[in-house]
C-alpha cells in the first residue's frame, strides 16, 4: 500500500489539518474515536493511504500536528476529535516563533527537530511503502514558514526518492497585521523551490472572495475557508483512495503537471461552488463542471488570467454517473477557449473516481500549472524589496542566527523562478524550430 504521511505545522496548518481530517474520516466512515461505521467495503479498501490500523480495528490518522507554542496544539487536545489522533504525535515547543522565520528555522524549531525526525522515522517504518509526505502550512508564519522549511529540508535529505507536496497558504498582505510577513514568505519560498515536488498554492483574499461572492456567506470566517481547502485536498487524492476508471497517484500527477523541476507551483479550483439557496436550481452536469474548473471565480489563488498561459491542467472528476467520453470531448473544446501553450501536446488530462464527495453527486477538483502565478510571486517581492532596501527589521532575524545572505538568496531564487515561467509562457513552436 502507498501511504501518505501528513504533517501540519503552525497555527494555520493545524487549523486546516483539523478540517481535513474531519472530511477524510467522513469519506472513510471513521468516527471521532477511530472506529469504522461506514456503509461500504470500498471505504476500507484503501484506507491505509491516510490511516494506520491499530488493535481492535481502530484507525488512526497518519498525521503529526506541530507548533512552537501550545495554543493550536491545545485546541486539538480539547477538540471533538481528541481521541482520534495519537497524542504522541501532537507536539509543541517551549516558546512561540513570534512570527519570525529565523526562530522557526534556526533556534526554537531546531531545538525540537531531532524529536520530530524521530517521530517521522517511526511512522515511516510502520508503513509498507511511503508514497510521500504532505505539508499543511502558511509560508508567512514563523512556525509554518520557518519550522516547516526546516522539516521539508530534512525530509528531502532523508527520503530523497519520496514525493513531497505542500499545501501552502500565501500571505494576504492587505489583511495582515504582521509587518515582517514579506521576509518570512521570501525565505520560505526559497526552500519550497528547492525541496518540494508539488506546491499547491492558496491565498486568503481569493478564498474570502469565494465565501462572499460565490457562496454568499456574509459572515464567512477561517473555518469556512478551511472547509474549502480541505475539500480540495481530499479531492486531489480521491483517485487512489477509491476505485475509478482513470486513476492517478501523486507521482503520476507530478509527471503530468510539472514540465520542469522548478515550475511545480500549482493552482487549484473546485466545482460545484454555489450559494446554499441556489443549489437546488443548478444542474451539476459535465458541461458545468468543465466550465467551472477553468472559471476564475472557482480558483483558489489570484493569478494573471489575462496574460498567463496554462502549461498543463488536470481535472479530477468524482461521481459514478459521469460520461468519460463526454468529459474528454468537452475538455478538448474548452482547451481551445483557454490560453494553453502549444508546445506541450496533450497537456490537459482527466482522472476519474467513482465515489463522489459526501453530500454531492459529482464534483471536479481542478489542478493547473499556469504562468500567471508569477503575479503572486511579484506580490510578495514588492513589499519585501521596500523593507530590505532599508534593512528594516532585519535585526530580529540576524539575532536568531540567520545571515543576511539567506534573504538575498531567497529574493534571487524567486526572481529566477519568475524568469523561468515568463520564458516558457513566451515560447512558441516556431521558436523551438
Amino acid at each position: 500500500m502507498r501511504e501518505i504521511i501528513t504533517i501540519q505545522v503552525g497555527q494555520a496548518g493545524n487549523s486546516i489539518g483539523e478540517k481535513f481530517w474531519e472530511l477524510a474520516c467522513d469519506e472513510h466512515g471513521i468516527d471521532c474515536c477511530g472506529n469504522f461505521h461506514g456503509e461500504s467495503d470500498l471505504q476500507l479498501e484503501r484506507i491505509n493511504v491516510y490511516f494506520t490500523e491499530v488493535k481492535n480495528q481502530r484507525y488512526v490518522p497518519r498525521s503529526i500536528f506541530i507548533d512552537l507554542d501550545q495554543n493550536s496544539i491545545n485546541k486539538i487536545h480539547n477538540s471533538n476529535n481528541k481521541n482520534l489522533f495519537n497524542p504522541e504525535f501532537l507536539i509543541n515547543g517551549k516558546m512561540s516563533a513570534s512570527n519570525n522565520f529565523a526562530k522557526g528555522y534556526h533556534t526554537e524549531g531546531a531545538e525540537i527537530l531531532s524529536e520530530l525526525m524521530n517521530i517521522i522515522r517511526k511512522i515511516a517504518e510502520e508503513c509498507d511503502l511511503v508514497h510521500g509526505f504532505q505539508f499543511l502550512h502558511s509560508i508567512s508564519g514563523g512556525a509554518g514558514g520557518g519550522l516547516g522549511s526546516l522539516l521539508i529540508d530534512n525530509i528531502r535529505q532523508e527520503y530523497s526518492d519520496r514525493i513531497i507536496k505542500s499545501y501552502s497558504i500565501f500571505p494576504a498582505l492587505s489583511m495582515s497585521q504582521i509587518v515582517v510577513e514579506p521576509y518570512n514568505a521570501v525565505l520560505t519560498m526559497n526552500h519550497l523551490i528547492e525541496n518540494t515536488d508539488e506546491t499547491f498554492c492558496f491565498d486568503n483574499i481569493t478564498l474570502f472572495d469565494i465565501l462572499n461572492k460565490t457562496l454568499r456567506l456574509s459572515s464567512g470566517n477561517f473555518t469556512d475557508i478551511n472547509q474549502i481547502l480541505a475539500q480540495v485536498m481530499i479531492g486531489i487524492t480521491a483517485c487512489f483512495r477509491f476505485p475509478g476508471q482513470l486513476n492517478m497517484d501523486l507521482r503520476k500527477l507530478a509527471v503530468n503537471m510539472i514540465p520542469f523541476p522548478t515550475l511545480h507551483f500549482l493552482m487549484t479550483s473546485f466545482s460545484p461552488l454555489h450559494a446554499r439557496q441556489t443549489v437546488r436550481y443548478q444542474n451539476i452536469n459535465e458541461h458545468m463542471l468543465i466550465k467551472q474548473m477553468f472559471n476564475i471565480n472557482n480558483q483558489m489563488l489570484t493569478f494573471d488570467s489575462q496574460h498567463g498561459k496554462y502549461l498543463t491542467a488536470t481535472g479530477i472528476f468524482r461521481g459514478r454517473s459521469l460520461s468519460l467520453k463526454l468529459l474528454h470531448d468537452l475538455i478538448s473544446k474548452e482547451k481551445n477557449h483557454q490560453h494553453f501553450v502549444q508546445w506541450i501536446p496533450n497537456n490537459c488530462k482527466i482522472a476519474h473516481c467513482d465515489i463522489p464527495p459526501k453530500g454531492l453527486l459529482r464534483s471536479v477538483t481542478g489542478i493547473a500549472n499556469n504562468t500567471g502565478i508569477i503575479k503572486q510571486f511579484d506580490y510578495i517581492l514588492q513589499p519585501f524589496t521596500k523593507l530590505f532596501q532599508r534593512r528594516a527589521f532585519i535585526h530580529w532575524f540576524i539575532g536568531e542566527g540567520m545571515e543576511e545572505i539567506e534573504l538575498i538568496e531567497g529574493e534571487n531564487r524567486i526572481k529566477d523562478l519568475i524568469k523561468d515561467y515568463q520564458q516558457y509562457e513566451n515560447t512558441t513552436i516556431e521558436n523551438d524550430e
